[in-house]
């Protein structure tokens, strides 16, 4: 057997300071307690789960498509609707001026110039949509996210006051 050359005697209590600050808060009675913010972690939503990260946002391919796609869209409306309005101011002038027949040049004037106006429209949303599309992106690359690594769900954290 081997001997020991430590002695058998206790050391005394240590106490960690988690347990002092205990010991003081319960001699003073807790009137001056203030929550405890370290021990609130952030946990998923979704899943209750404690394995979350914070990142920035980054590019947003989904609102570029987005804005393309209205964008491009925005023509065609455009070209369909204002056709319709030219055919209906036309076919009401021809209307008012009774029985001659061949129209009037005002009803031909008119839709000359609405036809020319939506196309210089659609003509420059044609032309800034690819730009602007790529540029609507990068709004708000710079938010952060939160991601939960164990179900994917993503959301914006609350904003402090």
């Amino acid at each position: 057997m081997q001997s020991t050359t430590r002695s058998t005697v206790k050391s005394p209590n240590r106490t960690t300071p988690a347990q002092a600050n205990r010991a003081i808060e319960s001699q003073t009675g807790g009137a001056e307690r203030q929550p405890n913010t370290a021990n609130k972690a952030v946990a998923c939503r979704k899943c209750k789960s404690q394995q979350v990260v914070a990142n920035k946002r980054g590019y947003s391919f989904a609102n570029m498509f987005k804005t393309l796609g209205w964008m491009g869209l925005f023509p065609f409306l455009l070209v369909l609707i204002g056709t319709i309005v030219a055919f209906y101011f036309q076919s009401n002038a021809r209307i008012e001026i009774g029985g001659i027949s061949g129209g009037s040049s005002t009803g031909d004037g008119s839709f000359g110039a609405i036809l020319a106006i939506i196309g210089v429209i659609c003509g420059i949303s044609m032309f800034t949509s690819l730009p602007v599309s790529i540029l609507v992106g990068f709004a708000g690359r710079s938010e952060i996210v939160n991601g939960c690594m164990n179900c994917g769900f993503k959301w914006r954290p609350a904003k402090r006051k």
